[in-house]
């Protein structure tokens, strides 16, 4: 299957609590760009993931409104940005069992940690970052970064 992995686009720096941070328009403008190089790409999601904080549902909304998509959508807290790599990639790999392109939005540090535990290599995301990966398994060292958009 293709994972891809995004990380959330750039968010307001203040709210009531960090979960509660929304998107500024330049984060949403990075998220439709990289939602339209997706088309481009001719990747097509079947399935998603997302944080339940509001900075990751707004950018999973905007990657599903410019990519004309209409897919199922999981919240999950394993995507937080304090859990685990091994506990976010047991999730995935419970969420997109049968998927053959699986989007997941998410946060630092646990984007960054979960692209090591699953490829083997140290890549920082940025805001509206997203890794292409190629997974056999969901496992431990078992995928292989495609790229970085």
């Amino acid at each position: 299957m293709k994972l891809l992995l995004m990380r959330h686009g750039e968010a307001e720096p203040n709210a009531q609590t960090d979960s509660d941070r929304p998107l500024t328009l330049s984060g949403r403008a990075q998220v439709s760009a990289v939602a339209r190089r997706l088309s481009e790409m001719d990747l097509q999601v079947e399935e998603s993931m997302v944080s339940p904080y509001l900075r990751a549902r707004q950018t999973a909304a905007i990657m599903s409104s410019t990519m004309a998509g209409s897919w199922p959508e999981q919240v999950s807290d394993a995507i937080t940005p304090d859990q685990s790599a091994e506990r976010a990639a047991w999730a995935i790999a419970k969420c997109f069992n049968n998927a053959g392109t699986g989007l997941v939005v998410m946060h630092q540090p646990i984007i960054s940690r979960l692209v090591y535990y699953l490829t083997g290599q140290n890549q920082t995301m940025g805001t509206a970052n997203l890794a292409i990966i190629e997974a056999p398994q969901i496992a431990l060292g078992c995928c292989e970064l495609e790229c970085v958009i």
